[in-house]
């Protein structure tokens, strides 16, 4: 069996006090505790089939969110995690943790089993490189992939703002990571028996320095070549990658006002040369990969503009040399739980959620009983989702719609995300703004807005209801909600399956590529174009469009996340090459 080390910011499962204060409440009044949930994060989701036993031996680094995982982590917590095995509530109504001699430590949880290491910083770091940093800067840089640039042209997107001691937090932390990952390999017996290679994958980023840290870590560290070249290590981005044409008017700016506050620091940061060091230490990854080509192409382009590096097409991949080693880069769009999804909008699986005291189900059925559309939204509360966008949408699909006597509702789920931030916090305050606005332009409530998320299975039973689902990000990685969208119609009848209205995103992209279009039920939309947008969604309408039988076949079949998972770790396997 093989070791893979996933590596992320956040982890699988943290532990907090109050979880286990009311697990060892329930032990001595003889209760079973309330199974916790796991598993609900798109990441997780994504590499839930590499948490189970078979080809892998899997652990699992990332940075501590819980108040007691360091207590857990030095066996503090040993003895309640014993009674809950003996009371036979643990592993499948509880996890079980178990500490080796070697400190390392074992989870299992009903059918996961894997080894996890908690990642430990304190506040003020992990708000500085993880808060203002990572989210606060690299997010949204993120996402300029095309003109108009949005921290200009959108409502509520930030201009993203570089703070120099941001930066060192974030190097500092990839080193703290690097540090971890040697600690757990040394620890690993399959690398101790010199067996299988290793395979070392780093997501996202919130993580973009680590692979060049680490590999210079195992040389200072005294690992032999023979074993350096048994440990292959990737990445996958699952943001867009910026256009460095397209962010030249950033950095410029940037520039200017450097000038103007008359900084005057030898060792002084620029948002170009931060993302120069960024761009440069990716390549020093086996294999990187992302969604898209386009993002592919956007990597290459930054490389081309500011490195000496020689680019090839290596068969459907690209090769990259840069002084002695090759990276290789592809496209692996990643895929959801088709599967579960499926299930749990089978035939007499319906919603049970409620909006306050009311059955959303059943206001639903109301609505659609006076002959409205039920226009939907499912997102995290996220200025890149276009959400303030997406009321505007709805507002002139329904005015067209009232022109041939037709009406809707539009139901908006948003769930909490990142509400520390002062961005999101305008976000949502300008998101409540505009659905009162909105309403009372169009006389009545034609909007309803929770902010609130629908909890998993109920999510997808939300998605079965609507008949036209908004999916309008202003540039989106990936957004699993079309997809997940698209597999909810399955069961309803060909005819009254519902339509996708789609922006710009890695799924637009890939359903593009395919060749589905508005004969499949995807309208494509410019968000920053509402008024266009929200006639051409009427229009579609009003032509009887609804999802086909192909692309419904497509999702089920390509989009599946274990097949993503098995590709990306296939590619670091297997693609390293020498200069």
């Amino acid at each position: 069996m093989s070791d893979l080390v996933i590596v992320s910011n956040r982890g699988p499962f943290s532990f907090s006090g109050s979880f286990l204060t009311q697990a060892e409440a329930c032990l001595k009044s003889g209760t079973r505790p309330h199974s916790p949930k796991f598993g609900e994060g798109g990441l997780v989701q994504a590499m839930a089939g590499l948490l189970k036993p078979g080809s892998w031996n899997t652990t699992w680094i990332g940075a501590s969110m819980g108040d007691r995982d360091i207590d857990v982590a030095r066996g503090h917590y040993t003895r309640l995690f014993k009674r809950m095995v003996k009371e036979k509530h643990a592993p499948d109504y509880f996890p079980h943790i178990e500490i080796g001699p070697d400190n390392r430590m074992h989870f299992r949880y009903k059918e996961y089993d894997f080894y996890m290491r908690f990642v430990f910083f304190d506040t003020k770091h992990m708000h500085s490189y993880y808060n203002r940093f990572a989210n606060g800067f690299l997010w949204p840089l993120m996402h300029l992939t095309r003109p108009p640039l949005f921290y200009k042209k959108a409502k509520t997107f930030p201009r993203p703002y570089l703070e120099k001691n941001d930066f060192v937090q974030y190097t500092s932390s990839g080193v703290t990571f690097a540090n971890t990952i040697v600690d757990e390999i040394r620890k690993s017996r399959e690398f101790q028996r010199k067996g299988d290679h290793i395979v070392v994958w780093n997501q996202d980023y919130h993580l973009m320095q680590i692979s060049e840290v680490y590999k210079a870590l195992l040389v200072e560290e005294g690992f032999s070549d023979e074993e350096r070249k048994r440990i292959h290590v990737g990445q996958f981005m699952h943001t867009p990658f910026f256009n460095i044409h397209e962010i030249q008017g950033l950095i410029r700016e940037d520039k200017r006002n450097r000038v103007k506050l008359q900084i005057h620091d030898p060792f002084g940061e620029s948002i170009e040369s931060v993302l120069q060091k960024l761009t440069w230490g990716m390549l020093s990854n086996d294999f990187i990969g992302f969604h898209t080509k386009e993002y592919c192409d956007h990597y290459l382009e930054a490389l081309e503009e500011w490195f000496p590096v020689d680019i090839r097409v290596g068969g459907e991949f690209y090769e990259i040399t840069h002084q002695d080693r090759v990276t290789t880069i592809g496209a692996f769009p990643i895929g959801l739980d088709v599967d579960q999804i499926v299930s749990e909008v089978s035939e007499g699986k319906t919603l049970e959620y409620k909006l306050g005291r009311e059955s959303l189900y059943q206001k639903i059925t109301n609505d659609r009983k006076r002959g409205r559309y039920i226009f939907g939204g499912l997102e995290r509360c996220d200025y890149t989702k276009g959400l303030v966008e997406r009321l505007s949408i709805f507002y002139h699909a329904l005015n067209r719609l009232r022109a041939s006597r037709g009406d809707a509702r539009f139901y908006q789920v948003t769930a909490p995300s990142r509400s520390e931030n002062p961005d999101y916090q305008n976000l949502y305050a300008a998101l409540e703004q505009e659905v009162a606005k909105a309403n009372s332009r169009l006389r009545g409530e034609y909007i309803i807005h929770t902010g609130e998320g629908i909890p998993a299975p109920q999510n997808y039973r939300f998605l079965k209801e609507v008949d036209v689902m908004l999916v309008t990000p202003l540039e989106d990685g990936m957004n699993l909600v079309a997809f997940e969208y698209i597999l909810s119609q399955k069961y309803r009848s060909p005819t009254e399956r519902g339509m996708l209205v789609l922006g710009t995103s890695g799924a637009s992209r890939v359903l593009s590529e395919r060749g589905f279009g508005e004969k499949d039920g995807i309208i494509y939309v410019n968000p920053m174009k509402p008024k266009d947008a929200g006639e051409k969604t009427a229009e579609a309408l009003r032509r009887g469009r609804h999802l086909s039988e192909s692309v419904i076949n497509y999702v089920e079949k390509e989009r599946r996340v274990d097949d993503w998972a098995e590709k990306n770790i296939d590619a670091i396997l297997s693609c390293r090459k020498t200069a």
